[in-house]
């Protein structure tokens, strides 16, 4: 079992060495994106298309209706699980997709995929849990005001669309816990990309021990600049959906998800480095994948 790694993370070098491994390989970036953007952006165009679509009765009144954008969320995971899985596999070994529309969807992919959901569920459940008890809190202080326990309490008072503002600071908490575990467990997704034995979340929790404020400052600092830049493009009034025009849609979407894969290469790219620092025992299995690399 790993034991927790004494030496300092190089937070500086990692983020400077994820910046510039998008500059390096910014063709090689291109090539496993751009097939999967498209996808994506079609998903996301399919949703605001049948979001407002809902049964209605003879009244006119809705029936049966949700938002795919929830939905499609948790899809978009697909695709970022195959750009990451070439990402990672170049970073680490050199191994290049000879494709030029990349489209990968086998068995590792639906491994790191997996991984990924678990522990982003894992990392979010401190935000589940101070969700949750600021709806029990927000149902406990309205029962008074609903005629108590023995009273009728209508649905619009007990449902109250305020469950967490009773405890803000457990909100703040909450997140930072969530970037937290998302820092820490996240670097054992790289291994998940060769297809290693051996990784674990647990693992990744006890070789992390005492590096977690570099770690997250790390995350912060690759993932500030899509959140930045983002909210740039938007200020400067590329904002358009579908009562703007078709063409004018699917550019919006077209230009946020490109921007979304891309910058998210950075981010892919930090952990990649990170799961080099704390799993330098696998070095041996690196050059051994990359001498069978070399000679296929």
């Amino acid at each position: 079992m790993s034991s927790q790694n004494t030496q300092t993370f190089p937070l500086g070098r990692s983020v400077i060495d994820a910046y510039m491994s998008l500059y390096d390989h910014f063709g090689y970036a291109v090539r496993i994106c751009w097939a999967w953007v498209l996808i994506m952006t079609s998903a996301r165009i399919a949703a605001d298309l049948l979001k407002n679509h809902v049964l209605v009765d003879a009244a006119g009144a809705p029936i049966l209706g949700f938002d795919l954008t929830f939905f499609i969320g948790w899809f978009l995971f697909v695709p970022v699980a195959s750009i990451a899985v070439a990402w990672h596999r170049l970073l680490l070994f050199g191994a290049r997709e000879k494709s030029a529309i990349y489209l990968r969807l086998d068995r590792l992919v639906w491994s790191y995929f997996g991984l990924a959901v678990a522990l982003y569920v894992i990392s979010l459940s401190p935000v589940f849990f101070v969700r949750g008890m600021g709806e029990l809190i927000t149902l406990i202080w309205s029962l008074p005001e609903a005629g108590g326990l023995g009273g009728a309490a209508p649905p619009g008072t007990l449902l109250s669309p305020t469950p967490t503002s009773i405890i803000p600071s457990m909100q703040v908490i909450a997140f930072l816990v969530f970037l937290a575990l998302s820092a820490r467990l996240s670097v054992i997704l790289p291994g998940k990309a060769l297809g290693l034995q051996g990784l674990s979340i647990r693992r990744a929790w006890l070789v992390t021990g005492g590096q977690t404020w570099s770690l997250m400052m790390g995350f912060i600092s690759c993932v500030v600049p899509f959140l930045l830049l983002t909210a740039l493009v938007r200020r400067s009034g590329f904002d358009f959906s579908l009562e703007d025009g078709a063409l004018l849609h699917i550019a919006d979407w077209l230009v946020i998800e490109s921007m979304g894969a891309m910058l998210g290469l950075i981010e892919l790219a930090y952990l990649t480095f990170c799961f080099r620092f704390f799993f330098p025992q696998s070095d041996e299995r690196l050059s051994n994948d990359r001498s069978e690399s070399a000679e296929v």
